[in-house]
C-alpha cells in the first residue's frame, strides 16, 4: 500500500511541472510528508505549457514540510515547493506560500501557472498580493501562455465573475469596476488574450 500511495503521489506533481524540473521534483516529493489511506490530492486541471502539457492538483491535503527541510532546499526547488502549497486545502496557507513566492522574487515561468490558478479562486487577499506579482513576467511570456490557454483563462474569468457574486458582491456591487482586484486581474488577461 504504501508504494502505490508514493508512486501515486511522485506521478501527480511530476505532471504538475515542466519535463526540465523533474529531477528538482523527484528531491521535493521526497520531503512531502506521508499521507495513509486518504487522496493526497483532488482534481486536476490540465494546461498547456510552452506546448507541454500539465495536470496541476487542484487541491492538495498534507501537512506543511518543516522550515528546517525547506532551508535544505535550492532555491527552484523551494518554489517547485511553495507552488505544491499553492494548492493547499487551507487559503492561509496558500496566502502564505504565494507571499514567500513574492519575497524570492520567483520568477520562473512555471511559478506563472500556479499564481493564475490562484486568481480564479475566491481569497480576495490571495489576489492583492499576486495583482502586482502578474506585472513581473514579460509581454511575451504572457501573450505565448495566453495563446496556448484562451479557454483556460476564459474560465479563470468565469471563475473570478463567480466567486465576485458570491462573497463580494455586496462590496463591490459593480460588475467589471475596478475597484474589486478580480476585475482588474482578469481584465489584465484578457488584455493578452485578444493580443495573443
Amino acid at each position: 500500500m504504501l508504494n502505490l500511495c508514493l508512486h501515486h503521489k511522485k506521478s501527480i506533481w511530476i505532471q504538475a511541472f515542466p519535463k526540465a524540473c523533474t529531477k528538482d521534483v523527484q528531491a521535493v516529493i521526497r520531503l512531502l510528508p506521508h499521507r495513509f489511506f486518504r487522496p493526497i490530492t483532488w482534481g486536476t486541471i490540465d494546461i498547456t505549457f510552452y506546448g507541454e502539457p500539465l495536470t496541476l492538483p487542484s487541491r492538495l491535503y498534507l501537512e506543511e514540510v518543516t522550515e528546517k527541510e525547506i532551508q535544505r532546499l535550492s532555491e527552484t526547488q523551494r518554489w517547485l515547493l511553495y507552488c505544491m502549497y499553492t494548492r493547499h486545502h487551507d487559503g492561509f496557507i496558500r496566502e502564505k506560500y504565494v507571499q514567500r513566492l513574492k519575497q524570492e522574487q520567483a520568477k520562473t515561468d512555471w511559478v506563472l501557472l500556479y499564481l493564475i490558478e490562484l486568481t480564479g479562486e475566491y481569497v480576495r487577499e490571495i489576489l492583492e498580493r499576486i495583482e502586482p506579482m502578474l506585472q513581473t513576467w514579460s509581454e511575451e511570456q504572457l501573450r505565448t501562455f495566453a495563446a496556448a490557454n484562451d479557454r483556460y483563462l476564459q474560465r479563470i474569468e468565469r471563475r473570478i465573475i463567480s466567486y465576485w457574486d458570491l462573497h463580494q458582491r455586496t462590496v463591490y456591487p459593480v460588475l467589471w469596476n475596478s475597484d474589486y482586484v478580480g476585475f482588474r486581474i482578469a481584465q489584465f488577461y484578457r488584455t493578452y488574450r485578444t493580443h495573443s
